[in-house]
């Protein structure tokens, strides 16, 4: 990969649903970075974001907007399913990628893309905003120290609100959209791979994907993890997540155990309560909290890394891609052993 990127790094952006729009506004606002076009099928969305961040290049697709613009760099933030193939179109054209998690939605997909990546020699960097959170950073950083000792169990919990849940239910496995994370987190913390799993999943709503899925993964260096998502948390429960697209609860720990020490971060624990005359918020305030019309938190730090690597040409040394293509992996033998009902071992 080489040194020396532009001083003002073009961005192109695909996707302008909640999370792209929170994206906008972060790079919009980033030094030396020009937010230079978005697109999106719906062009209410593209008019909406352009006009609010000073775009001046709008379009429906994404191959009208790579046919258009000279772009640095590339954000993808459309639906999961688009991923892989989307991510090909970009790195053919040696575009720097930052593409929002899952990288793609098969493991053989998914090597295609870094495949695509080191053939371009172009930075390619994938969602997973909780690697440039404070809590979760400091953590990793006592795990590395060696001050937990051998590590005995790490746990995860993502359950979100049901009212969520039927915009995701035909669209992606909830391992894909909310465990995801939580297989990252793990595998980055125990710095060694996964070899076994064995899952299991229910479906209550009856759509396409399940609603709820409980995994227990087994590391080479013998630390035992328990990954659980559900999208069941009721609408009473205290509001995190509140922009003005977006309104409910993300409800995650996470809990590493060694022999000598342990460690434990609640998301709901953020130290701000907000009681109104209808209902108890929580705002959260360390993921991409807004404050003086600015997106700040790990959204910001994520993005903001990524754009040092398109500038410089630097590898990342807290976001490798190969990390993305590991949790896969994992995601896949999940799925399948909750088909099957089997356990999946995996490669060591």
């Amino acid at each position: 990969m080489g040194t020396g990127g532009p001083a003002t790094v073009r961005v192109g952006l695909a996707g302008l649903g909640r999370f792209g729009k929170l994206h906008a506004s972060v790079l919009a606002a980033l030094p030396g970075v020009e937010l230079a076009a978005v697109c999106d099928p719906a062009e209410s969305e593209v008019a909406a974001v352009a006009a609010r961040h000073a775009v001046k290049g709008r379009y429906p697709s994404l191959d009208a907007m790579l046919a258009a613009e000279p772009l640095d760099a590339c954000f993808l933030v459309t639906p999961e399913p688009l991923h892989a193939a989307q991510a090909l179109t970009v790195l053919e054209r040696r575009i720097a990628l930052f593409v929002e998690k899952p990288l793609a939605m098969t493991v053989a997909e998914g090597e295609v893309v870094l495949a695509a990546a080191d053939r371009a020699e172009v930075p390619l960097q994938v969602g997973f905003l909780l690697r440039f959170e404070t809590r979760h950073a400091l953590l990793k950083a006592e795990i590395a120290a060696g001050r937990f000792g051998p590590l005995v169990s790490l746990r995860a919990k993502r359950n979100v609100s049901r009212a969520w849940f039927p915009a995701y239910g035909d669209r992606a496995h909830p391992v894909y959209e909310t465990s995801i994370h939580d297989i990252d987190l793990l595998l980055w913390y125990a710095a060694n791979p996964c070899t076994a799993v064995y899952a299991v999943e229910r479906n209550h709503a009856r759509l396409t994907y399940p609603d709820a899925c409980w995994a227990m993964l087994q590391f080479a260096n013998g630390a035992v993890g328990i990954v659980e998502t559900s999208w069941f948390v009721p609408a009473g429960a205290p509001a995190n997540v509140i922009t003005p697209d977006w309104h409910g609860t993300i409800d995650s720990e996470l809990e590493v155990v060694g022999t000598d020490c342990s460690g434990r971060i609640r998301l709901l624990d953020g130290g701000l309560a907000v009681w109104q005359p209808e209902l108890a918020a929580h705002p959260e305030t360390s993921l991409w909290p807004e404050s003086g019309g600015s997106i700040g938190g790990a959204l910001r730090e994520q993005d903001h890394h990524f754009i040092d690597r398109v500038r410089d040409g630097s590898a990342s040394l807290i976001a490798d891609a190969a990390d993305a293509l590991s949790g896969l992996r994992v995601a896949a033998a999940i799925v399948e052993s909750a088909r099957t009902g089997a356990e999946v071992r995996l490669a060591a």
